[in-house]
């Protein structure tokens, strides 16, 4: 087994392993025998609620009847360790419920100023500011969610705090060998335009003339879609967005160095580093000086960066070409389209600082499956190893063969 070969479940996916012992035990030693030395169960999914007993959050039992009262965290905990796995709790942060399935304990709906308010056109093509988990609908630009996932503020101290204890409960609770942190970071350009965030960046930038929302962006809808036209602080707007990410991965840091053990953090991000200043999360080194983004202050954007607060990366080569020749060859915008080209990029920005994992999303190689095979080498052969997205794909589609590697 390989420490560097890591696996997710995600726990609606994989419900059916989860709550049965034995078939969890089952799928574990199949990874054991695929090479695969570390396992990462969401413990907080999307939906905010947990799969163990928590002072903060609701256990998962109380939205789906699947799960009962058990603390699955503890069950998989120890079979994972029985077979000299590791084991990484791993939190979906800034997602606090789901708008198509809601449920009144989820805490994005429960909890008053917690859920993000985005900014775009309504049907009638006016410009309006409305909570996430709104009804009507909402066209938006550079948002990477399709607003089924309930988001809460960054910029909210409360939601901050109630994510860090969290973290911090589990690590007191559970001998886990990890965190690993998930949606840390914005909806996208929509995100977040609430009164508070509105406070906090005039505090920020000391700018007594603000027209909000029109001086961070306006918008247009044309033909094919909506035209956006940069206002006099867009950029200013952006590192303030990235900077209230980074101070959240601080807190978090802190909470991991506060624990009297060894417990690793590692962050999940998209590897597609051009477009991330979309979302606001700068995953980047604070020695890397972005050229992506002309909008900003480099050297303030640069201070930002937070790579350096985690002990590891994993970072999404989520893309079906394998090599950058490949996504030359079908016409992909740059080679980073690629895995390859993904491990480059984010070896480029991180500056080598902490290894990055090369992340793999399974389903997009169902209709190649050698690729596949191809992706997992070419994660270990051009980055710091390999995690794979998600234990349902390989259960459901028996694709083990494709990711065993020998020991």
């Amino acid at each position: 087994m390989k420490n560097n070969y890591y696996v997710w479940i995600e726990i609606q996916a994989n419900k059916n392993l989860i709550c049965k012992r034995d078939n969890f035990r089952n799928a574990m030693e199949k990874c054991m025998r695929s090479g695969i030395g570390s396992v990462i169960l969401s413990v907080k999914d999307t939906t905010g609620f947990t799969l163990f007993e928590s002072a903060y959050a609701p256990h998962y039992s109380l939205y789906d009847p699947v799960f009962n009262g058990l603390d699955y965290l503890a069950e998989c905990l120890g079979i994972i360790h029985s077979l000299g796995m590791k084991c990484y709790a791993a939190f979906d942060v800034f997602a606090e419920g789901n708008k198509k399935n809601p449920h009144l304990l989820m805490p994005g709906l429960k909890n008053e100023g917690w859920m993000t308010e985005v900014y775009g056109l309504n049907e009638e093509d006016k410009p309006v500011i409305q909570k996430v988990a709104a009804s009507s609908t909402l066209h938006t630009i550079g948002s990477i969610d399709d607003f089924g996932e309930i988001f809460v503020n960054p910029a909210n101290s409360e939601t901050c705090t109630y994510e860090c204890d969290l973290i911090r409960e589990v690590i007191d609770k559970y001998p886990i060998d990890g965190v690993v942190l998930d949606r840390v970071r914005y909806v996208g350009l929509s995100s977040d335009f609430s009164p508070l965030t509105k406070q906090k960046f005039l505090e920020y930038s000391k700018i007594t003339d603000m027209q909000w929302p029109e001086d961070i962006y306006t918008m247009k809808r044309t033909e094919n879609d909506i035209q956006l036209q940069h206002g006099r602080y867009f950029g200013s707007f952006l590192e303030f967005r990235a900077l209230t990410i980074s101070i959240f991965m601080k807190k978090v840091r802190n909470v991991i160095n506060e624990c009297n053990r060894k417990v690793e953090l590692l962050d999940y991000t998209g590897s597609w580093y051009p477009l991330y200043y979309q979302v606001g999360a700068n995953w980047a080194s604070e020695n890397y000086v972005p050229t992506e983004y002309p909008w900003v202050d480099p050297v303030k954007y640069s201070a930002t960066g937070y790579i350096g607060h985690t002990d590891k990366l994993l970072s999404g080569f989520y893309y079906e070409d394998v090599t950058k020749e490949q996504a030359v060859r079908h016409g992909k915008p740059a080679d980073w389209y690629s895995v390859e080209g993904s491990a480059e990029m984010a070896y480029k920005v991180t500056r080598r600082e902490k290894p990055v994992i090369g992340s793999l999303f399974l389903q997009q190689y169902a209709d190649s499956l050698n690729s596949m095979k191809e992706a997992v080498a070419m994660c270990f052969e051009k980055s710091d190893g390999c995690m794979l997205f998600d234990l349902s794909y390989l259960e459901e589609n028996n694709w083990w063969k494709y990711i065993k590697i020998e020991n």
